[in-house]
């Protein structure tokens, strides 16, 4: 019994996209016909984490946006 547990690297792209045209996850989630939950965990599972600060001050972990 396949449950589809995986995404494709074109599923991950189009996440990419419209998380940048800040879309939500139920939005996503029509066009690919996945659970807004696999959307949430595959955005929590591949995020980057940036330490942020500047001398002589304690860093902090920001969300890497590419911005």
């Amino acid at each position: 019994m396949n449950k589809n547990k995986h995404l494709t690297q074109e599923e991950r792209s189009i996440i990419e996209q419209r998380l940048i045209e800040k879309e939500s996850f139920k939005s996503i989630r029509g066009e690919l016909g996945k659970a807004p939950t696999t959307i949430a965990k595959e955005v929590k599972n591949y995020i980057l984490l940036r330490k942020t600060g500047r001398y002589g001050m304690l860093f902090n972990n920001s969300l890497f946006r590419g911005n």
